[in-house]
C-alpha cells in the first residue's frame, strides 16, 4: 500500500514533468508567435518561480531534468552539430546529480556561448539565440546563487553500499554515462532492426543483453537504471500525442518511480502492459522516429521485448526480496 510519503513523490514527480514539458511548449507558442525574445526573461524568472519552493535534492533532480530536457531539445533537428550539445548537454545533467551541481549551473550559463556560434536555422528559429542568452542565464544566474548559499549541500545521489566505485562523484557518473552508452546502443540496435521482417527473433536477445549489462552495476544503481528506463519506454506511447497515449507515459512515469519506492515488480508490471500494449491497433512512429525513441515497429517484437523485460524483472524483484 502507498504511504504519504510515496503519494507525496507521485505528486512532485508529475509537477516536474508538467513543469518542463509545460515550458517547452511555452517556449515553442512564443516562438511561433514571434514574441520569444521579450517572453525570454519572464519565462526564465517563471521555471526558477515553480521550482524554487522544492526541496533541495528534488529541486536538484527538477533542474537536471528541465536541463536535459528544454537545453537539449531547442535546436534538436536543425543540424548534425546540435547532436553534440545534446551529448554535452545530457553529460551534465547526469553529472548534475550525481557530482555536482556546478555541472547544472555551468550547462546554463555556457549555452548562451553556443547560441552565439552562426548557423542556419529555420526562419521560425531566428530569435532563438537571442532567447536563449536572456533566458539561459536567468536561471543559471539563480543556480549559482543557490549552489553559493550551499543549498544544495547534501543534495547529490551518492551509493549506499560502500563500494569504492561509487564513493566518489566521477564513479557514480561514470558508471551512469557507461549505462547510458547502453541505453543508446539498445536504442540504435532497436531502431536499426524495427522494420525488418526478423526483428520479432531479435527481441528477446536484445532484451536479455540489456538486462545482462546491468549486473554489474549495485543493486541501487541497478534500481535507478530500470526506473530511468521505465520512464523513458513510457515515452513511446505518447509518440501520436493522442491524449490516451500521452496519460499513459504518464502512468508509465508514476510506475517508473513507484516502483523504485516499493518493488521491482511494479516494473515488471509495466513492462508486460507495455509489451501487450504493441497490439492496440494505432498510428505508429515513423521509421526516422523509429532510430531515435528505439521503438519495435513490428507489435510482436515489441510484445516479446517488453515481456522478456518484464520476466527478468520478476526475478529482480524476487532477488531483491530475498537479498
Amino acid at each position: 500500500m502507498l504511504t504519504r510519503k510515496d503519494l507525496s513523490i507521485l505528486l512532485v514527480t508529475l509537477y516536474i514533468g508538467t513543469v518542463t514539458v509545460g515550458f517547452s511548449y511555452l517556449i515553442g507558442f512564443a516562438t511561433q508567435a514571434g514574441i520569444l525574445i521579450p517572453a525570454s526573461i519572464p519565462l526564465g524568472v517563471a521555471l526558477v518561480g515553480l521550482f524554487a519552493w522544492l526541496s533541495p535534492r528534488i529541486q536538484l533532480t527538477a533542474w537536471a531534468v528541465a536541463t536535459a530536457w528544454l537545453l537539449s531539445s531547442v535546436y534538436l533537428g536543425t543540424s548534425d552539430i546540435e547532436y553534440l550539445m545534446l551529448i554535452l548537454i545530457v553529460v551534465a545533467a547526469i553529472a548534475g546529480v550525481f557530482w555536482s551541481p556546478w555541472f547544472l549551473a555551468g550547462a546554463w550559463m555556457i549555452h548562451p556561448l553556443w547560441d552565439l556560434i552562426p548557423r542556419n536555422l529555420p526562419d521560425h528559429q531566428h530569435d532563438l539565440p537571442c532567447a536563449c542568452l536572456l533566458y539561459d542565464l536567468v536561471i543559471g544566474v539563480y543556480l549559482i546563487f543557490r549552489i553559493r548559499a550551499k543549498f544544495f549541500d547534501g543534495a547529490i545521489v551518492e551509493s549506499r553500499d560502500g563500494s569504492k566505485m561509487f564513493s566518489t562523484g566521477l564513479g557514480r557518473t561514470s558508471a551512469a554515462l557507461m549505462m547510458l552508452v547502453v541505453l543508446v546502443v539498445q536504442i540504435f540496435i532497436v531502431g536499426s532492426l524495427s522494420m525488418e521482417s526478423y526483428s520479432l527473433w531479435f527481441a528477446a536477445p536484445v532484451a536479455i543483453a540489456l538486462a545482462v549489462s546491468t549486473l554489474w552495476l549495485p543493486t541501487q544503481g541497478q534500481k535507478l537504471f530500470w526506473s530511468a528506463f521505465t520512464a523513458w519506454t513510457g515515452m513511446t506511447f505518447a509518440h501520436s500525442g493522442e491524449m490516451l497515449e500521452i496519460a499513459v507515459f504518464g502512468i508509465m512515469v508514476l510506475l517508473a518511480v513507484i516502483g523504485f519506492r516499493r518493488s521491482p515488480y511494479i516494473w515488471a508490471g509495466a513492462w508486460i502492459f507495455h509489451g501487450l500494449w504493441h497490439f492496440l491497433p494505432r498510428q505508429h512512429l515513423s521509421h526516422d522516429a523509429a532510430l531515435l525513441m528505439g521503438h519495435w515497429m513490428d507489435p510482436s517484437a515489441g510484445a516479446v521485448f517488453g515481456v522478456s523485460i518484464g520476466l527478468y524483472l520478476l526475478w529482480f524483484g524476487w532477488k531483491t526480496k530475498h537479498a
